[in-house]
């Protein structure tokens, strides 16, 4: 296993993002093998407690390949790094842009102006194109998937419904869509399924978003999964945990990021 870093800039946002590939063991030494691709949001929270942002507690998933690889599937992991400002984030991983009305008690912006939409183009345009050229990958979409949590899950999930040419596989942790529905559901109306070959989604029943109670925040996961399954997507092509009393933080998605990543590539052990 080896963590390379790549600097580049995210051109339709105007900045700058730290990339994280991990490539699986056996790279450097099956030289004629190619590898399908996870690509994840928020990146910074993937591999090391020292990259995160804010002082979180990372997936730690350097250790716990290192410890535990042998059981995983082989993939490239492509993990980018989001904005450390908590409001260019939400932008970043919003594709729709809506007013809302928030509460004085509220620390939410009135309105989001999304640029989920030009960060995706982005992404499957100038930056899956890189990894293809730099790595040994199997860059057809039945091969790829893409990843997020939180607001990094919305973005996740709409990139697998509107990019179906390039991700097949989706991993949603904890996916923050309930203030989002109504949009989404729009977005999931229009949307092709059939080249959906894998859907990971989950959420605790103790999470609550900064706009959301701990009640909407499932509501929103539970309207989701029954979406899905009303557009023709097949329940054993989901796997939708719910946990009890589970909370929204890194600690919680470190237990349930590998058996994640091993359910959306099961076929490519």
């Amino acid at each position: 296993m080896k963590i390379e870093e790549i600097y580049t800039r995210i051109t339709p946002l105007n900045r700058d993002v730290t990339v994280r590939v991990m490539t699986p063991d056996g790279y450097e030494e099956e030289t004629g093998r190619r590898y399908p691709v996870l690509y994840i949001n928020d990146g910074q929270d993937v591999f090391r407690d020292e990259e995160t942002f804010w002082g979180a507690e990372s997936l730690r998933f350097e250790q716990y390949y290192r410890d535990y690889g042998t059981f995983m599937p082989h993939v490239i992991l492509v993990a980018i790094e989001s904005p450390d400002d908590h409001g260019e984030r939400t932008q970043q991983y919003s594709p729709y842009t809506k007013d809302f009305i928030v509460p004085p008690e509220k620390n939410f912006e009135p309105r989001i102006e999304g640029k989920g939409k030009e960060y995706l183009q982005w992404m499957t345009g100038e930056l899956k194109p890189e990894i293809d050229r730099r790595y040994r990958t199997r860059p057809e979409g039945e091969y790829t998937g893409i990843c997020g949590y939180s607001t990094g899950g919305l973005i996740s999930i709409y990139g697998a419904l509107t990019y179906p040419e390039v991700f097949s596989r989706l991993l949603a942790m904890s996916s923050a869509v309930c203030i989002w529905m109504d949009c989404l559901e729009k977005t999931m109306d229009t949307a092709s399924y059939a080249h959906l070959k894998y859907i990971y989604m989950d959420t605790g029943t103790n999470e609550y978003g900064r706009m959301t109670t701990k009640e909407e925040f499932l509501k929103g996961a539970q309207e989701l999964y029954q979406n899905y399954l009303k557009h023709g997507v097949e329940p054993e092509r989901i796997q939708y945990n719910i946990y009890p009393e589970a909370v929204h933080s890194q600690k919680e998605w470190r237990v349930r990021f590998p058996d994640a990543v091993r359910w959306i590539f099961q076929d490519c052990l």
